[in-house]
This record gives C-alpha cells, sequence and structure tokens, in this order.
C-alpha cells in the first residue's frame, strides 16, 4: 500500500471555503485530515481553524479514490460526505447533515488503493442520525458480504438503526468494481429486499446522494450487491 496526499476542501453557509491536506497518508488506513498549512500556517483540526462556522459541503480526493469521508465530533460520525478520486469529479454535493464546528471537530477519511474490495454505505435518517456501514470485500467472497457499523463493528444496519427510517444515501464501492454491481441490498428478517441504494465507482464519476425511504427493525442487514 502505498502513501499518498488526500486533499479537499469544505465549504461554508457564506461561501468561504477551508482548505484541507495531508500528505503521507497511508491507503488504507482511516486517517485524520487537517487544514492545508500552504493558506492556514498550520495544520489543525477544522473545527479549531473556524468554529462557529456552518459548513455545508464536503469535497475530498485521493489518487485511487476514499471508500468514505466524515466529519468526527467525540467519537461520532456527526455527518459524511460524498468522496472522489482526484480528477473525477461533477458537481459539489451536499454534506449528509450541515455541520456548526467545534473545536475538536475532525474530517477523517480512508483513502483506499486501486486494487481495493472496500464498500461503504453511508446514510442518514429521519432520526438526524449519519452512520457508515463498510466491508473490507475479501477476495473471493466479495460481491455478497455483510456491511457492518464503522463505529461498531459487531452491529449490523438493524442492530444500529432499529426503529429509525434511511431517508438519504450514497454507497461507495470502490477500487476493484464487480461488473454486476447493483447496489447495496437492505434485507428484512425473512432475507426479503426491502431496499437498494444505487452504487457508485468514484473511479467512474463522482457519487450523487440518494433521497430513499427505507424503514430499518432489527435483524435486518445491509449487503453488497450479489453475483
Amino acid at each position: 500500500m502505498a502513501s499518498v496526499t488526500v486533499s479537499g476542501y469544505a465549504r461554508t453557509n457564506t461561501g468561504t471555503a477551508i482548505p484541507l491536506r495531508a500528505t503521507s497518508v497511508a491507503e488504507g488506513t482511516e486517517t485524520s485530515i487537517g487544514t492545508d498549512a500552504s493558506f492556514t500556517q498550520t495544520s489543525q483540526d477544522i473545527g479549531s481553524y473556524m468554529p462557529g462556522a456552518t459548513i455545508l459541503s464536503l469535497e475530498m480526493f485521493a489518487p485511487n479514490g476514499i471508500s468514505y469521508a466524515y466529519v468526527l465530533r467525540q467519537g461520532i460520525v456527526l455527518s459524511w460526505a460524498s468522496v472522489n478520486v482526484t480528477g473525477v469529479n461533477a458537481k459539489e454535493q451536499p454534506l449528509s447533515t450541515p455541520v456548526v464546528l467545534r473545536p475538536g471537530d475532525t474530517v477523517r477519511c480512508l483513502a483506499i488503493t486501486a486494487s481495493a474490495r472496500t464498500a461503504s454505505l453511508c446514510v442518514t435518517t429521519n432520526a438526524g442520525v449519519n452512520r457508515i456501514f463498510t466491508t473490507t470485500g475479501a477476495s473471493g467472497a466479495f460481491p455478497g458480504e455483510q456491511l457492518f457499523d464503522l463505529q461498531n463493528a459487531a452491529n449490523g444496519i438493524g442492530d444500529t438503526l432499529q426503529g429509525q427510517t434511511i431517508i438519504r444515501a450514497i454507497f461507495n464501492q470502490g477500487g476493484t468494481q464487480p461488473t454486476h454491481c447493483g447496489g447495496a441490498m437492505i434485507l428484512n428478517a425473512s432475507s426479503q429486499l426491502a431496499g437498494v441504494v444505487p452504487c457508485t465507482n468514484p473511479t467512474e464519476i463522482e457519487g450523487l446522494i440518494s433521497s430513499v425511504n427505507i424503514p430499518i427493525q432489527l435483524n435486518w442487514t445491509a449487503f453488497t450487491c450479489q453475483a
């Protein structure tokens, strides 16, 4: 796995942009991305750089792509963003939820290799909860793997979001793409298909956030698309 430069920016409700950049980021390892010291004198977390500002969008770029990016506050995924391969982007996407920055708020992301099989399902619920569900996609087993909560790897989507309804989502399946991939499948307790989130390949086009209406109950699961 190579070390790469990850860059990007956040845009506030006043139109101000906050530049973000980190060098020597190890692909396959989730990393904090601070402000770009070329513009901000020192690199610091986004919340300490501009406390009180409201950020509406977050665009992040890496040479081989990013599986997910989000704003972290006190161990919680506060809001997630659309992600990009460097040079492959189309339209600035909004954050899943606007964020009023506080000192200590941090941008985190997972840059991936060109051959990675990582998949990430980012969701927002009607209760305002933002979560990311992932799988590493072991060779030979992918696709068709269950996605688990980034914040609690023991939890499936039903454990985390029981009683809530997913209203916005994006599914990133970067790196080595199965040609038949259609989307992330959400199955009910009887293994019937209850909802689908379209698949995005960031190496081809920037992902767009989908508006959905998928109620979640206990023992429901989310899987990558089947062969």
